[in-house]
């Protein structure tokens, strides 16, 4: 009988498996529908379309549906249509390359931040809290810093290397993304993204 009972209290706790595991892995964070993946053969088409100065077309990127938490605590949603266009900066408080651009966005961030938002995304799966808020503090950066601490928007950039930015504009269309780029062009192609809204 013992067995018998066992054998039930067994059967009953694996078939209960796959919700408890559904259950104990929702968030309760606020999230809207998550994007697909940029697909990688598509971002040549965004450098194209970049270079060119055409307007994005019905068969362009649009940018991948995210939800991030701040270092404040609030919560912010990148994808679909906004108010502004939008700059996202991802990086990583060990990267030299990160400090250089970072330096060039706070500057640009100061001119543009009526028309244009800006966002650090710290790809933060290795980063210590400490060493971020220390790389903020040290920049003097006020626009607002996401922690990306499991690589989710990383992952559906398609992020390959740091510093990385992305160029969204309002209707929420990838309109550029590049890595480390020469001041003066950074300048240039926000106050391009500035002037399309």
């Amino acid at each position: 009988m013992k067995k018998m009972i066992s054998l039930i209290v067994g059967i009953l706790l694996l078939s209960s498996l796959p919700f408890y595991l559904h259950v104990s892995h929702k968030t309760t964070d606020p999230s809207p529908k998550e994007g697909q993946r940029l697909d990688v053969h598509k971002l040549e088409s965004i450098v194209n379309l970049a270079s060119s100065g055409d307007k994005p077309g019905v068969n362009d990127v649009k940018a991948p549906s995210f939800t991030l938490k701040a270092l404040d605590g609030s919560y912010h949603t990148i994808g679909g249509k906004r108010d502004k266009p939008v700059v996202i900066h991802f990086w990583a408080s060990w990267c030299e390359a990160c400090s250089v651009e970072v330096a060039t966005l706070r500057k640009l961030y100061g001119q543009y931040k009526n028309q244009v938002d800006f966002l650090g995304i710290n790809v933060s799966t290795e980063e210590k809290p400490e060493n971020i808020e220390k790389f903020v503090k040290q920049n003097n950066l006020t626009y607002p810093i996401l922690l990306d601490e499991h690589k989710h928007a990383a992952d559906l950039y398609q992020l390959h290397a740091l510093p990385t930015v992305f160029l969204i504009d309002k209707d929420g269309f990838v309109l550029d993304t590049f890595h480390m780029v020469d001041p003066l062009e950074l300048e240039e192609k926000i106050r391009h993204l500035a002037e399309s809204s």
